[in-house]
């Protein structure tokens, strides 16, 4: 049974996906993460950060939003980076957080990924 959320609680969102700019001389998957929380949400983007850093791969950072999470104290930092490291690499203990991959979270043809987010947390 899949974990639920509540935005009402500190929590990471994430999901990763071939990189659109993936080819023969440049294998890499894009990372979405979105941290919710009341303070410290670029300290943890850091740890999540270290966790790749930590492996043979570069970041690219590809963007970079922050919103307020509806009716709630929270706000939320929304990241996508290219990097070549697996996902299976990454200690999602170390954030001391409820973490949750989300299939949403995702590059669209139609509509974007920022609206998604923007939907989840309210605008």
């Amino acid at each position: 049974m899949a974990k639920r959320v509540s935005n009402n609680e500190r929590h990471v969102r994430w999901n990763w996906e071939i990189s659109p700019e993936f080819d023969d001389d440049n294998r890499r998957v894009r990372y979405h993460f979105v941290i919710v929380d009341d303070k410290d949400r670029r300290g943890t983007l850091n740890k999540l950060l270290g966790e790749l850093a930590k492996f043979r791969g570069n970041l690219t950072p590809v963007r970079t939003v922050e919103g307020s999470v509806t009716n709630t104290r929270f706000r939320y930092l929304f990241c996508s980076y290219d990097s070549s490291v697996k996902s299976s690499e990454i200690n999602f203990s170390r954030l001391k957080r409820l973490v949750k991959k989300d299939s949403g979270l995702y590059e669209r043809k139609v509509g974007n990924i920022e609206d998604y987010v923007a939907n989840i947390y309210g605008r």
